[in-house]
């Protein structure tokens, strides 16, 4: 056994002198994303939704003017590796500024036509290497669009309407269509999902029902049938307008400010009513909700992000419009539209309340994560957490005992417990499908409570940002918490990479390449032994990642 060794160690010795004799010839980088050794994470239907390379690949041809110039000579590996063998190009939507790098949007487009929710993520460094690609691509179309076919027949605008009738109870004649436009469609891109995915033409329509607002999908053909339907989600200017509860809810059609619209009561600097009525309160928790994007993510301004123009010659400004009463009176809920701002009833009156529903916004313009199903309850947990933190870092008096506690200053008490989301009066599951979990199987054939869950499985998100920032042991997991500054930082950078079909796998799988990325930027001081906490909070609250497939 000593002859053994000894034999072992002389070679060991001889071959690091011949080693060491010959020229050193490093390892060509990759050319492209294609080539070079990564980690592809796939959903469990088998798509591509995430690449991760092993080290970050150089702009292809050398180094790019700009973040948007280097997601273009990234988009042909991106487009091999998440949707080959299909005649769509990729474009530039959105540039989100990420510690000196930057997170591009690329959405797919076929014929010119957006392929809805087929967008990738690329987290680029300041020289436009390629750290990681989130997202979902269309793998197939089928058919085509008529000649000078891109406008809605009126066949297709009345099976919208009569879908969305359908789905919310109400007359047809009820129902308002806000915005229609061409649309491929394919199920596995939506939070509905659905086997055997394909994209085909179809025209998307946005409508209205009351106080709902629907999404809808109608086929771009002869016979114009309903391909899938949910409902959506529900510098500083401030316009605000107050409803004084008189309940004409078709005044809510137009945005605060806008001709027909609720009477202003408060615009930038120009206050006209006490700020302890409900409308200053409002007023001033907008602007508290500014101050915490401002300061803790690289969004910037939250007005010029989500503002809406009304055409009061104010320009973008974040609108809303206070003690509103629609189902009931006083309206004991709030929400957020692209088209109509902010609306929130007097029962419904809290900051952490307030700051959620602007972050629907936030998330619509981000990523926009489908409101339904897994992608849903994320939806709903970005809110409370951006919410939460907004609350909690506004300077003002929070007690410890209403920590993580959602709407505990509202006339409704807790709606829900971020820190213990089983002890509410509506229970959520703490871990991923664990006691309480909701079904996730809606679409458009098999409406389910609650959109597939959406506010039930939120519990899921909230208990894992809970962690991630306090820090605490659960499963038998010790997780050392972070701090706010920190995980609002990560969760940003999440928000600028996830895609609307995300699932609870892919928040993650995000989780863990955002914050890699975010502590080789040394974006609010994030470090490698943090990243580790980020697995340990995932592992506690049970959350698998995207399959691995080297």
């Amino acid at each position: 056994m000593l002859k053994v060794w000894a034999g072992w160690v002389v070679s060991v010795v001889t071959a690091l002198c011949v080693l060491l004799a010959a020229p050193v010839v490093a390892d060509p980088a990759p050319v492209s994303l294609v080539e070079a050794p990564k980690q592809v994470h796939r959903s469990a239907s088998g798509a591509v939704r995430q690449v991760v390379p092993d080290v970050p690949v150089p702009v292809p041809g050398g180094r790019a003017a700009d973040p948007a110039a280097a997601a273009a000579a990234h988009a042909a590996s991106i487009e091999q590796l998440f949707g080959p063998g299909v005649d769509a190009d990729l474009v530039v939507q959105r540039i989100a500024e990420r510690g000196t790098g930057a997170t591009v949007r690329m959405a797919q487009r076929a014929a010119g036509v957006p392929i809805y929710g087929a967008d990738v993520a690329l987290a680029l460094s300041q020289d436009g290497a390629l750290l990681s690609a989130t997202g979902a691509l269309a793998e197939a179309t089928k058919g085509s669009y008529p000649a000078g076919g891109l406008t809605p027949p009126p066949a297709a605008v009345t099976a919208a309407v009569a879908r969305t009738a359908e789905l919310s109870a109400a007359p047809p004649e009820s129902v308002r269509v806000s915005a229609q436009s061409a649309s491929w469609y394919d199920p596995d891109l939506s939070g509905s999902g659905g086997p055997g995915q394909v994209a085909v033409p179809a025209f998307r329509f946005d409508t209205a029902s009351g106080s709902g607002l629907w999404r809808v999908f109608v086929a771009a053909a002869p016979e114009p049938a309903v391909l899938g339907a949910w409902q959506t989600a529900e510098n500083l200017t401030r316009v605000v307008c107050d409803a004084a509860e008189t309940g004409d809810q078709f005044e809510l059609d137009v945005p605060c400010g806008g001709h027909g619209s609720y009477p202003v009561v408060l615009v930038e600097d120009g206050r006209s009513v006490p700020p302890t009525t409900e409308a200053g309160q409002v007023y001033d928790w907008i602007g508290d909700t500014e101050v915490f994007y401002q300061r803790y993510t690289q969004l910037g301004s939250l007005t010029d992000f989500i503002g809406i123009d009304a055409g009061d010659g104010r320009g973008r400004a974040l609108r809303a419009t206070v003690r509103v009463c629609e189902t009931s009176c006083p309206y004991a809920n709030a929400y957020w539209s692209d088209g109509r701002g902010f609306v929130i009833g007097s029962d419904a009156m809290g900051l952490d309340v307030v700051a959620h529903e602007l972050t629907h916004g936030v998330t619509d313009k981000s990523n926009g994560l489908d409101y339904v199903n897994e992608s849903g309850a994320i939806n709903e947990s970005m809110s409370d957490i951006f919410g939460e933190f907004t609350a909690l870092t506004t300077g003002t008096d929070h007690p410890l005992a209403l920590r993580w506690k959602i709407g505990a200053t509202t006339a409704l008490g807790v709606i829900r417990d971020m820190k213990s989301p089983r002890s509410t009066k509506s229970p959520q599951p703490d871990y991923y499908r664990g006691p309480g979990w909701a079904p996730t199987n809606y679409d458009d054939s098999r409406p389910v409570p609650d959109h597939g869950g959406v506010h039930t499985n939120s519990g899921v998100g909230n208990k894992l940002a809970y962690l991630l920032t306090d820090g605490d042991t659960f499963n038998g997991t010790t997780v050392r918490g972070l701090g706010i500054p920190k995980v609002a930082a990560l969760y940003w950078t999440v928000q600028t990479e996830l895609y609307p079909s995300a699932d609870y796998p892919a928040l993650a799988s995000t989780l863990i390449t955002a914050c890699a990325e975010d502590a080789a930027d040394g974006l609010a001081g994030l470090t490698a032994g943090d990243c580790a906490q980020v697995r340990n909070a995932i592992r506690a609250v049970r959350i698998p990642l995207l399959a691995d497939h080297v």
